[in-house]
C-alpha cells in the first residue's frame, strides 16, 4: 500500500500549515531525480507481482466465517522465518496492509528477462500461501489464508474474530460499520490516512452501489441501517468509510524498463489495457452482505478514498485521487489526452524549464495538485540531494490504475518502472499467475512488435466504467484499437481476435513461437495460462465474480432477495479455500486439464 516510512504522522491541521513547503520539497526532488536519471539506459527487464491476502477464521459448528484480525501477530514471525532461509528463491518479503486481516506478499527478488521466470510465478505464489498457512495451522486448524478481492459480509453484523465493537463512537470517520480497530497497528499510514481523508473532505465517506434486483428483492430496496443518512439512495448498498476500500485486495505487477524512454512507452501502451484486465479479473459482486449489480472493486475504492471537499467535487474534471490514470506520458500521444484536467501552471513551467517533455510534466502536475495526506514529523525537513522522500510520498498517495515510478535518489540499482494496478485478486494461485504472466508477456509483445494500443483517454475512462458492469466480459463492448482505427469490440474479439485484429492471445503465442529460449515445461505452463485468458474471454470459463454470483444464486438457502446470509458466506468461502488449496476442482473457472508445470 505504497511508501511505508515509519514515524509520527502529522495531524491534518499540522499538514495544512506546511503544504506549500512539502510541495516545494517534492518538486525539487522530482527535478533532481529527472536530471539524474533521464538518460539512464541498459537496465535489465525486471518485474514482480504483489498479492494481497486475507486472513479468515471458520466456526464449522455454527457455520460462519469471520475476518481474522491477526496480521500484526504474523508479520514478525514471517519476517524472522524468511531471514533464516538461505536460498533467496524461497524467500518472501511480507508487508502490512491497511487492515489487520490482510497481508501483502512479494517475491524477495524480482523476476528477470529469461522465459524460465514465467514458470516460477505460480510456485512463488503457492509458497506465500504455504508460509502463512503453516504458521496458522501450528495454532489451530480453523484459520486460513485466502486470496479474495472483497469479503462478502464485510461491514455486516459481527464479521471479525476476535469480535470488535463498532458504531459512531468507534470510528474517526463516524462510520456505523467499520471501526478504527480494523486497521493494522503495523501499517504506518493506515490510521492517519483514514483520519485525514475524513478531515480533509469535511464530510462522511459515502459510497452507493447498485443492488442486484432479484425476484424477491424489496422494491425499492432501502438499506435500513442508514435510513437517516441523507446520502443513501434507493436500490443501492451503502458504505460509509474509507476502510471498506482498504479492506479490498488486489493483484499488482511492476515492470522495470530498459530506459526512461522505454518505460514511458510501456506506460502509454499499458494504459488502454487497464480496463481490459479489470474486466477479465472481475471478482467483487458482493458488498456488505448484499449481491450487487457490479463485478469489480475499482470504482468502490475510488469513492471510498475520495478526499475531495463538496466545493472541489463541483470543479470540472477534478476527480478522486483513486481512479483511472488520466494522461498519456509521451508527447506523440498528447493528442489523445482529450480531457482537460486542472492545471498547476507553476509546476509545468518549472519542469519544462528543467528539460522535461511537456506531456510528462502535465502528468506530474496532476500529482502535485493533490494535498499529501500523510507526512511523518521526523521526515518533514528531509530535503537534500540524496533523498526523494517527499516526491515519493506524493506519488504514492495518488492511486491511479498505472503508476510511473522513477528511480529513487538513494538507490542506484533501481531503474524507471511502471506499476500495473487495476486487477482484482483471484481465488487461486493458478489464476493470479495467469493474469500476471499474461500482462508480463504483453509488455514483451508491445516492445518487440512496437504495438500501438492507444485510444483517447475519454474512451479508456468509459471502458473502466463498462468493466464494472455485471458479466461485462460477455455482454459489453469496449473501445479498442485495430491498426489505424478504433472500434468497439467484445472481449472475445480483443483477446482471441477477429477478421481485423489478430487478438492479444494470438499475438502472445506468436511472440512465444519466435523465442528460442523457452523450454517445454515453460511453454506448457504459459499455454495453460493463455487458455485460461482465452476461455474466460469467450465465456467458456467464468470470472470469479460470475462464479461467486452463480454460487450464491444456486445456494439452497438463498431466498432470491439479494441477501447473502452467514450460511451462504460460510459455504462460499469454504469452497474457495478448497479450490485455492487444490483440494477441489472448479471446472467453471479452470478446466480440469489446466495444470501448470511449475
Amino acid at each position: 500500500m505504497g511508501l511505508l516510512s515509519e514515524g509520527n504522522p502529522l495531524s491534518w491541521t499540522e499538514i495544512k500549515l506546511v503544504l506549500q513547503q512539502i510541495r516545494t520539497y517534492g518538486l525539487d526532488q522530482l527535478v533532481n531525480v529527472f536530471n539524474k536519471y533521464k538518460d539512464r539506459q541498459k537496465d535489465a527487464f525486471l518485474w514482480g507481482d504483489e498479492t494481497e491476502l486475507t486472513l479468515v477464521r471458520f466456526d464449522h459448528k455454527n457455520k460462519n466465517v469471520r475476518l481474522l484480525l491477526k496480521s500484526h501477530q504474523l508479520l514478525p514471525i514471517l519476517s524472522e522465518l524468511n531471514k533464516k532461509i538461505d536460498d533467496e528463491a524461497y524467500r518472501i518479503t511480507w508487508h502490512p496492509e491497511a487492515c489487520d486481516f490482510a497481508i501483502e506478499g512479494v517475491p524477495f527478488q524480482p523476476y528477470g528477462f529469461s522465459s524460465s521466470y514465467f514458470n516460477t510465478v505460480e510456485a512463488n505464489m503457492r509458497l506465500r500461501r504455504k508460509q502463512v498457512q503453516r504458521i496458522l495451522f501450528e495454532q489451530t486448524d480453523c484459520e486460513y489464508i485466502l486470496t479474495i478481492a472483497a469479503f462478502p459480509r464485510y461491514g455486516q453484523g459481527q464479521y471479525t474474530y476476535p469480535p470488535i465493537e463498532y458504531g459512531l463512537s468507534y470510528s474517526v470517520e463516524k462510520s456505523l460499520c467499520y471501526p478504527d480497530s480494523l486497521l493494522s497497528p503495523h501499517h504506518p499510514r493506515a490510521k492517519p490516512l483514514s483520519t485525514n481523508i475524513s478531515e480533509r473532505r469535511q464530510s462522511k465517506v459515502s459510497v452507493n452501489i447498485p443492488i442486484f434486483k432479484d425476484s424477491c428483492t424489496p422494491s425499492p430496496f432501502r438499506d435500513e441501517l442508514f435510513k437517516d443518512d441523507p446520502d443513501i439512495k434507493d436500490d443501492h448498498i451503502h458504505l460509509d468509510s474509507s476502510i471498506v476500500g482498504w479492506g479490498c485486495c488486489c493483484l499488482q505487477v511492476t515492470f522495470q524498463g530498459e530506459s526512461f524512454k522505454e518505460t514511458i512507452h510501456l506506460y502509454d501502451q499499458l494504459l488502454p489495457l487497464c480496463p481490459i484486465m479489470l474486466c477479465l479479473s472481475a471478482a467483487c459482486p458482493v458488498w456488505r452482505g448484499y449481491l450487487s449489480d457490479i463485478d469489480c472493486r475499482w470504482n468502490v475504492l475510488s469513492e471510498a478514498t475520495d478526499d475531495r471537499t463538496a466545493e472541489e467535487k463541483k470543479q470540472k474534471n477534478f476527480l478522486s485521487r483513486y481512479g483511472s490514470a488520466p494522461l498519456y506520458l509521451a508527447d506523440k500521444n498528447k493528442y489523445l489526452n482529450n480531457i482537460d484536467y486542472p492545471v498547476d501552471q507553476y509546476v509545468i513551467t518549472k519542469l519544462i524549464d528543467q528539460g522535461m517533455p511537456e506531456t510528462l510534466s502535465r502528468h506530474f502536475r496532476h500529482l502535485f495538485i493533490r494535498d499529501p495526506l500523510v507526512i511523518m514529523k521526523e521526515l518533514l525537513h528531509l530535503n537534500d540531494d540524496t533523498t526523494s522522500y517527499h516526491f515519493e510520498n506524493i506519488n504514492s498517495q495518488v492511486w491511479n490504475s498505472l503508476r510511473l515510478k522513477p528511480p529513487p535518489l538513494n538507490d542506484k540499482s533501481i531503474g524507471w518502472r511502471v506499476e500495473f494496478r487495476p486487477m482484482d485478486i483471484q481465488m487461486s494461485d493458478f489464476e493470479n499467475a495467469a493474469l500476471v504472466v499474461f500482462v508480463a508477456l504483453l509488455t514483451r509483445v508491445i516492445i518487440t512488435y512496437d504495438l500501438d494500443l492507444t485510444i483517447p483517454i475519454s474512451q479508456i475512462n468509459e471502458n473502466m466504467n463498462i468493466a464494472h458492469h455485471r458479466d461485462s466480459v460477455c455482454r459489453e463492448k469496449f473501445y479498442f484499437r485495430c491498426g489505424t482505427y478504433i472500434s468497439q469490440m467484445f472481449m472475445n474479439e480483443i483477446i482471441n481476435g477477429n477478421k481485423d485484429f489478430l487478438g492479444l492471445v494470438p499475438l502472445v503465442r506468436q511472440y512465444i513461437d519466435e523465442r528460442e529460449d523457452m523450454d517445454a515445461n515453460t511453454r506448457h505452463t504459459v499455454e495453460q495460462y493463455l487458455l485460461l485468458i482465452s476461455k474466460r474471454a469467450d465465456g467458456t470459463l467464468l470470472t470469479n465474480a460470475s462464479w461467486i454470483r452463480k454460487f450464491i444464486l444456486s445456494h439452497p438457502s438463498y431466498k432470491q432477495d439479494s441477501v447473502i446470509s452467514e450460511e451462504i458466506q460460510y459455504d462460499l468461502i469454504w469452497n474457495m479455500v478448497q479450490i485455492a488449496n487444490v483440494h477441489e476442482n472448479c471446472p467453471q473457472i479452470e478446466e480440469l486439464k489446466m495444470h501448470a508445470h511449475t
